[in-house]
C-alpha cells in the first residue's frame, strides 16, 4: 500500500468456500464507503446469500481522499476488487450530505438546490445523486465524491454501478425488520462518532437523521431528544440497536441507563448468509447488508 496513505487495517474477513471471485458475473458487489471505514461484501445472486465480507478501518484519523486512495491500492491485490464484471455493483456512501424529499415534490433538476438547504455542496469535488424509496414515498438526495465516482466507473466498466446513501440502506433494512405496530419504533445505527436515528410507524417514516458525537453524553442526548420529539416512552418503548458497539461498551451502558428496553438487532431477513458469517456479531455490518434492499 502507498506509504503516503494512512494505514487501514483489516478487522473482519469471511469467505464462503463455495464461492470463487471468478464467479462475479452472477454476484453482487456491495461497498460501504466512508472516510474511516470501508466494507466490501459479496452476495451470490443465484442463492440470494452473502458469501464474502471484508472490513477495513483507518488506524488514525482519515479523510475521504485517503479512503479513496486506500480502495485504489486494495484493488491492485484484492481478488474481489480485481474482478471487473459483476451483475451489480452498489456503493453506500457514508456522509452527512443528504436530504429527504417527498416524492410528490421531487424535481430532478432541483437536486442541488434541495441539498444546499441542509449542506454545503462543492461541485468541483462532489456530484449530486439520488435514490428513490417508493414504499416510503420519498427521495434521498445526497453527494458522492467525484473522484470515487470516476474511479469506480473505470474500475467496473462492464458492470452496472449504482450509488445510494447509507441512510437509504438503513431505512430499507429497517423496513424489513420493522414489526407491524401502531406505536412508533426507534432504530439506532452507531458508527465511529456518528449515530443514525430512524423512527418508523408501520411503513411510514417519522424521522431520519445522522448526528456527529464525541462523548456518550452527546450520544444519549440525541437519542433522548428523538424519543421526546416522537412522544415515545423510554420506560416502555423498545429500542433496537445496530452497528459499532459492544455489550460492555460505554455507549451501550448509557443506553441501558436511560432506556429500559434496549435490544441488539439481528442480521436482515429475506436474504441468506454463508455459515462463515456465524462468527460475526449479528448487529454489525447492517448498513452494508441492507444495500441489498435498495433496488
Amino acid at each position: 500500500m502507498n506509504t503516503s496513505v494512512p494505514a487501514f487495517r483489516q478487522t473482519q474477513r469471511v469467505l464462503d468456500d463455495a464461492f470463487a471471485p471468478s464467479e462475479s458475473a452472477s454476484a453482487h458487489l456491495y461497498i460501504s464507503f466512508g472516510a474511516h471505514r470501508i466494507r466490501v461484501g459479496v452476495l451470490d445472486a443465484q442463492r440470494n446469500k452473502f458469501v464474502a465480507l471484508e472490513d477495513y478501518e483507518a488506524e488514525t484519523p482519515s479523510t475521504v481522499e485517503n479512503a479513496i486512495a486506500t480502495l485504489q491500492d486494495l484493488s491492485a491485490s484484492n481478488p474481489l476488487l480485481q474482478e471487473r464484471k459483476w451483475q451489480q455493483v452498489r456503493i453506500g456512501i457514508k456522509n452527512q450530505q443528504f436530504t429527504l424529499i417527498p416524492e410528490t415534490l421531487f424535481d430532478l433538476n432541483a437536486r442541488e438546490e434541495y441539498l444546499r438547504l441542509n449542506a454545503v455542496v462543492e461541485p468541483e469535488q462532489e456530484v449530486v445523486d439520488h435514490h428513490e424509496h417508493p414504499r416510503l414515498e420519498l427521495v434521498n438526495v445526497f453527494t458522492v465524491p467525484a473522484a470515487l465516482e470516476a474511479w469506480l466507473a473505470m474500475q467496473f466498466l462492464d458492470s452496472p454501478v449504482e450509488f445510494v446513501h447509507q441512510t437509504s440502506a438503513l431505512m430499507e433494512g429497517f423496513l424489513h425488520m420493522a414489526e407491524r405496530s401502531t406505536r412508533p419504533q426507534l432504530f439506532i445505527y452507531v458508527d465511529k462518532n456518528y449515530v443514525t436515528l430512524v423512527v418508523l410507524q408501520g411503513l411510514k417514516l417519522e424521522f431520519c437523521n445522522s448526528f456527529f458525537f464525541t462523548t456518550s453524553e452527546d450520544f444519549i442526548y440525541y437519542v433522548l431528544f428523538v424519543l421526546q420529539e416522537k412522544k415515545m416512552n423510554p420506560d416502555q418503548d423498545q429500542v433496537m440497536v445496530w452497528g459499532e458497539l459492544l455489550l460492555d461498551s460505554e455507549l451501550h451502558e448509557v443506553l441501558r441507563t436511560y432506556i429500559r428496553h434496549v435490544q441488539f438487532g439481528k442480521k436482515p431477513t429475506d436474504v441468506g448468509f454463508s455459515y462463515r458469517f456465524d462468527t460475526l456479531f449479528n448487529h454489525r455490518n447492517f448498513d452494508m447488508y441492507s444495500l441489498h434492499f435498495c433496488d
